[in-house]
């Protein structure tokens, strides 16, 4: 059961890079129209939140990596 822990929180830290790195990646076809935050916030003001749920998805991901990881 631990793995899957060890194996989510890479998958998060990945996802959080990702964002950080490219955080207008999801402005585009479909999600303009169903992503609330895209509508509702400016393209300066969707970076930065886009951002910031990428250092959260990268603290998250470690957290859960390091349960994973250190408990049998």
């Amino acid at each position: 059961m631990h793995i899957y822990a060890t194996f989510a929180g890479v998958f998060l830290i990945a996802y959080g890079i990702l964002l950080l790195r490219k955080p207008n990646l999801f402005r585009r076809g479909m999600w303009m129209k169903t992503g609330i935050a895209q509508r509702n916030l400016s393209p300066e003001a969707y970076i930065k939140y886009a951002r910031g749920v990428g250092v959260f998805n990268i603290a998250l991901g470690i957290a859960f990596f390091v349960w994973g990881f250190f408990t049998h």
